[in-house]
C-alpha cells in the first residue's frame, strides 16, 4: 500500500511540474490550430513579448485541397484589442500543393494592446478562422 501511495505522489508531482504548477491560468500557447474544409491551419505567434514588428508563422496542411492559389497577404489580417486592423507588410512562402508554410510580418502593435487576433478568411470554403492571444 505504501508503494502505491509513493507511486501516486510521484506521478502527481511529475504532472504538477510538467503543467508548470499553475492551476489558476492556462499557459500561453504560441501555436493554435483550427481545422475546417479539409484544411488544418496552425498559426504560431513567433514574438509575443517583442516590441518590434509582430511575426506569425502559418502552416496549412491538407490531403484534398491544393493550397497554392491562396494569397495570404490579402486573406490574413491582424486585429489588436482596441479593434485596430493591420495587414501584412511582408509574406514569405515555403512549400506548396498540400503543405504550405507562410511567415507573416505585421507592423508593430501598440504596447497597450492586451489581445491580438489573426484572422484568415476564405480558405477551403471556411469564411473565417480566428486565432486569439492575450499579451498580458
Amino acid at each position: 500500500m505504501k508503494t502505491n501511495k509513493l507511486f501516486l505522489v510521484g506521478v502527481l508531482s511529475a504532472w504538477i511540474v510538467g503543467a508548470g504548477g499553475d492551476f489558476s491560468a492556462r499557459a500561453f500557447e504560441a501555436t493554435q490550430t483550427v481545422s475546417g474544409g479539409g484544411v488544418n491551419v496552425a498559426v504560431t505567434y513567433v514574438n509575443p513579448r517583442a516590441s518590434d514588428d509582430a511575426r506569425f508563422e502559418v502552416a496549412l496542411n491538407t490531403h484534398s485541397v491544393v493550397l497554392d492559389s491562396y494569397d495570404l497577404k490579402t486573406l490574413v489580417s491582424l486585429r489588436d484589442g482596441s479593434g485596430k486592423t493591420y495587414t501584412p507588410t511582408k509574406v514569405e512562402n515555403k512549400g506548396g500543393g498540400h503543405h504550405r508554410q507562410v511567415a507573416l510580418t505585421f507592423p508593430k502593435i501598440s504596447e497597450e494592446a492586451k489581445r491580438v487576433e489573426v484572422i484568415i478568411k476564405d480558405v477551403a470554403g471556411v469564411k473565417e478562422r480566428t486565432f486569439r492571444w492575450n499579451r498580458e
